[in-house]
């Protein structure tokens, strides 16, 4: 690889003199690096497509998992490798960590990497008569949850056209295996190795005493309907869309992946045990 663009968190502190040192080394191994214009990030958004350069090889985010997060969705139409620098708290995505800049260079100039290709999520909003309002893409989850005034709200389930149950909850979340170690796995759900092909259903503060995780195979379709009219759904915690009662989300694995970037040989279960420490 010879030609990176780099995208800082520039709201999380000394991410941006990451990435200048970063783009510094790749200089001086022969490479070209361009870092990204500064985006606000208010938006959940840390760059811009079109900023990319034509010839770019690989995508270099400096900061937390949220910021790979939204690096990806921001450059999805692109299709490039992703490699995470973390400067966050866990990074489960990113794969490297600040004293290790050096290390990662000599990988990437050189071709020592792996590429890992994580599943995806699409979501499309009907409308009462099954109209197509809107849809949105995710690497980690699609969250249907209420908004405004503290109360239960129930929400059905369909998988396949078959009806699954009704959930009283705060919401509910379907996350891909990416997305288990984040909010699904606050709200109870269990963790998945990333190269399972499946979707996790978790239900957010149940009114239930029984309360467990669904896991799906990818091929599933799931379809929720709030019986309420204060609910939205959002896309990686980022894109939102309010819903109305009768209003109902379809939820299947996307036909685009994420490719992440990996220049150390650890399982992730390593990883795993590595970061929950």
């Amino acid at each position: 690889m010879e030609h990176f663009f780099l995208i800082a968190n520039r709201g999380r502190f000394g991410a941006l003199e990451v990435a200048d040192r970063m783009a510094g080394l790749l200089r001086n191994a022969g490479a070209e690096a361009v870092i990204g214009a500064s985006v606000s990030g208010k938006d959940g958004r840390y760059t811009r497509e079109n900023d990319i350069p034509g010839d770019c090889d690989c995508v270099i985010v400096v900061g937390g998992d949220g910021t790979l997060i939204a690096a990806a969705r921001d450059t999805l139409g692109r299709a490039l490798p992703i490699l995470g620098i973390n400067v966050g708290k866990l990074g489960f995505l990113a794969d490297v960590e600040v004293e290790d800049l050096e290390e990662a260079v000599t990988a990437l100039t050189e071709g020592n990497y792996s590429i890992e290709e994580r599943m995806m999520l699409s979501g499309e909003v009907h409308d009462e008569k099954g109209r197509l309002i809107g849809s949105g893409e995710a690497l980690n989850d699609i969250v249907l949850h209420r908004v405004g005034p503290l109360r239960i709200v129930e929400f059905k389930t369909w998988v396949n056209d078959n009806f699954l149950s009704p959930f009283q909850a705060d919401g509910i979340i379907v996350c891909t295996p990416t997305g288990s170690t984040g909010y699904s796995l606050s709200a109870g759900g269990p963790i998945i190795e990333p190269s399972s092909g499946m979707m996790c259903i978790t239900t957010i503060c149940p009114h239930t005493l029984n309360n467990r995780s669904i896991l799906l195979s990818e091929r599933e379709v799931v379809r929720l309907l709030p019986e309420d009219d204060s609910t939205e759904v959002c896309f990686d915690a980022r894109d939102s869309m309010p819903m109305k009662r009768g209003y109902s989300v379809i939820i299947r694995k996307s036909p685009r992946c994420t490719k992440i970037m990996r220049i150390h040989k650890e399982s992730f279960l390593t990883v795993l045990s590595d970061k929950l420490r």
